[in-house]
């Protein structure tokens, strides 16, 4: 099992507590685009635990969890929302053998990354309250990860724990020396003085190669002079508001001001993210009053990210934003935030879903050179079982798919019993697990992209792949092997087919394998357009 920074870090203990706040916190926490390497002034010694943290890795993070933990912030949203941590609770048990109120800090680094931004290195230590138990601790992390992973527990003192994943201990089980120094030195420094609540850095030069290079895609080259910067650390102070700050060593003063300009993006970035969210909350506002809150804490993030403060100090670039949190409702506001992101990752999985269909149903063209009819069909042209059990050979479940009998239909005894192995990837969002009906769906006849008998082949997709519906999720679920499908006829309200089935959101994947998942409907007549295979319309501006 890979072990990645948000399994790891965020879900692990402290990063619900943060959830009311990701428009503000999240790009900063989250990115990737966080370096290290600063001009030093002279620090102090370093405590004995610290001596174990290395000064070159790439990923470096620091919590002071039991500050966060009985923060007045935290015990409201805890009354708010308990089920949520008390699953960061039992995580915690369940990993550390011992309660959240015992752990004190929490700190993370990563030597370095995998090209695909995997995270398989991994050193944690924790400290607590109290002597911890290494048997648990071990044992905790071993279920966690896997054997494979070997974790290693050292006792650096009686209440602070050294866990190496997958790290060498000659390397990372001994102390640094004391006049240690690199990428990260600034960052662990912050870290160690105890007054930050929060501390996270990197250093791009141990970043995978993919991130520095020169041909970054378009939406991230605003943000290349972080990349190529020496370092970055960003702090979190939460007191009586969320003081939050982000430093950029660079190598030269010129390279300072372009990382300033970069910061800027950043902000500029968090407030389209959230200006994208606010019409879909304001929408959920008009009925529910958490909502509101949730509006309000976005509307208060705006003016944050719009007050935030730049400067230039030599080498280095820095960003100050503080978020006031006396007097916001932040619990009902953290309510409705969590609610708001559930419904956002069904979304993202139902769009996962309909991918996942549309590669099989090529893979399936790529075998049959048709893609698959609508039915699987019996000598006199009466549908048996849907195209959904034709592919199922393409989404790994061939298994399954010999276990039907193609000559029977979808609901003869024997077939019937098969309805409760449906896969994962026609389970729509808010189903059940042990749920048989599905909204993914095709539109059949009329020249519509499928036919009941016959295989629709890519040159019979005059329109364009991209202009033509492949799968939709359908206002009505049906079994999944049941044939039913969405019969097109141009006289029939299309819109009421298709429907707003996905937490208000309409979803669809076209035959080139691109998913949409649109606010609104558009028009009738463009929805007849992408319908239709070969029927010449032009696709009007509201798609």
């Amino acid at each position: 099992m890979r072990i990645t920074p948000c399994s790891a870090a965020f879900s692990a203990g402290w990063g619900g507590v943060f959830v009311a706040l990701w428009l503000v916190a999240g790009p900063f926490l989250a990115s990737q685009l966080l370096n290290a390497q600063a001009d030093r002034s002279k620090t102090d010694p370093l405590p004995a635990e610290w001596r174990y943290v290395p000064h070159n890795v790439a990923l470096f993070l620091h919590a002071e969890i039991a500050s966060v933990w009985t923060s007045k912030m935290a015990q409201s949203l805890r009354q708010a929302e308990p089920k949520s941590f008390a699953q960061i609770e039992n995580f915690a048990q369940e990993i550390l053998g011992t309660k959240i109120d015992d752990i004190q800090t929490l700190t993370l680094f990563v030597p370095q990354m995998a090209p695909n931004a995997d995270i398989q290195e991994l050193g944690v230590i924790v400290k607590f309250s109290k002597p911890f138990d290494a048997e648990k601790v071990t044992a905790g992390f071993t279920a966690l990860i896997g054997r494979s992973a070997q974790p290693k527990i050292q006792t650096i003192a009686e209440n602070t724990a050294l866990i190496l994943l997958r790290l060498d201990e000659a390397t990372y089980g001994k102390p640094q020396p004391a006049e240690a120094t690199g990428y990260l030195t600034d960052a662990i420094h912050a870290a160690a003085r105890g007054k930050h609540t929060l501390v996270v850095a990197a250093a791009p030069a141990l970043l995978p190669e993919e991130f520095r290079r020169d041909d970054l895609p378009d939406p991230l080259r605003p943000f290349q002079p972080l990349l190529r910067a020496n370092a970055i650390h960003a702090t979190l102070d939460l007191q009586h508001s969320l003081q939050i700050q982000v430093h950029v060593n660079t190598k030269r003063e010129a390279q300072a001001v372009d990382a300033e300009k970069a910061l800027a993006a950043l902000v500029e970035l968090l407030t389209e993210m959230i200006r994208r969210e606010l019409p879909d909350v304001e929408k959920s506002a008009e009925k529910d009053a958490n909502f509101k809150d949730l509006v309000k804490l976005a509307q208060t993030a705006l003016h944050v990210a719009q007050d935030a403060k730049y400067s230039v100090n030599g080498k280095r670039a820095s960003l100050t934003a503080t978020f006031p949190l006396e007097g916001l409702p932040l619990a009902s506001a953290y309510r409705a935030a969590l609610l708001h992101l559930e419904r956002n990752s069904e979304i993202l999985l139902s769009a996962n879903n309909l991918k996942q269909i549309a590669l099989a149903m090529h893979s399936y063209a790529d075998t049959h050179k048709t893609f698959p009819p609508a039915a699987v069909c019996d000598k006199r042209g009466k549908p048996l079982l849907s195209w959904r059990v034709l592919i199922l050979p393409y989404l790994d479940q061939e298994a399954l798919y010999k276990e039907f009998k193609l000559d029977e239909p979808w609901d003869s005894e024997h077939n019937k019993k098969l309805l409760a192995k449906m896969p994962a990837v026609y389970r729509g969002p808010g189903a059940k697990p042990d749920a048989t009906t599905t909204h993914y769906r095709v539109f059949v006849g009329n020249g519509a992209g499928f036919d009941w008998v016959m295989g629709t082949t890519l040159a019979d997709i005059t329109d364009g792949t991209s202009n033509t519906l492949m799968v939709v999720a359908a206002a009505e679920a049906v079994p999944w092997t049941k044939p039913d499908e969405l019969e097109y006829d141009t006289d029939k309200d299309i819109t009421k087919l298709i429907g707003m089935a996905v937490h208000r959101h309409a979803q669809m994947v076209m035959f080139d394998g691109s998913v949409r998942t649109l606010n609104k409907l558009p028009s009738k007549q463009t929805l007849h357009g992408l319908i239709t295979k070969g029927g010449g319309e032009v696709i009007g501006n509201d798609f």
